[in-house]
């Protein structure tokens, strides 16, 4: 079943004199429990997980909210790929962050530019349902904790500490959830 989310605001979306599709604010991320493959966690050998489990990771609210700033001014991908100004992912770079970053439970929030027309194209569609890549899944480092808990009723492994993001990509189903989307000013049907 899919529910209908309205937003407050008229519109996020503007349009510069280059064509630039500029979102107002936009969730990048949020407090949540999400699942991660051993292998996935930073330094996982050396913690001696395996690596084909499933471990439950929490990002809580005031780590995001400290990390706020290292979300500043980012690329926006494609696709996720490793982001660094050694080999940078030229052909995926669809836009950037702006630097107004900021986090209000439980979201971490930031306004977006998107300069590609095929991902401003793939962004607006006449029909909601088939825009493929809706959801936001932002790319980080961080330092696992490994201090069980509950958050919201669902049980973590490990708490995710000292975040610092590296880039955001534009993905069919993002870890953070279907609320985590590019904010419009259209009812946006969810899963």
């Amino acid at each position: 079943m899919r529910e209908r989310i309205a937003f407050d605001r008229k519109s996020q979306r503007t349009f510069d004199a280059n064509g630039f599709l500029h979102v107002a604010m936009s969730p990048i991320s949020k407090e949540a429990v999400n699942d991660y493959y051993g292998h996935e966690i930073p330094n996982w050998q050396k913690l001696g997980l395996d690596p084909n489990r499933i471990y439950k990771g929490y990002r809580p609210a005031d780590e995001l909210q400290k990390a706020v700033a290292t979300f500043n001014g980012l690329n926006i991908l494609s696709e996720h790929i490793k982001d660094d100004a050694e080999d940078p992912p030229k052909d995926y770079i669809i836009g950037s962050m702006g630097t107004d970053a900021n986090f209000a439970t439980p979201y971490l929030r930031n306004s977006l530019i998107i300069k590609d027309a095929k991902a401003i194209e793939l962004l607006s569609p006449a029909d909601p349902e088939a825009m493929p890549k809706r959801e936001i899944s932002a790319s980080y480092r961080y330092d696992p904790v490994f201090k069980s808990g509950t958050f919201d009723n669902q049980r973590y492994d490990f708490i995710m500490t000292n975040i610092r993001g590296n880039h955001i990509a534009l993905v069919e189903e993002g870890r953070a959830g279907s609320d985590v989307v590019v904010s419009d000013q259209n009812t946006v049907n969810m899963k």
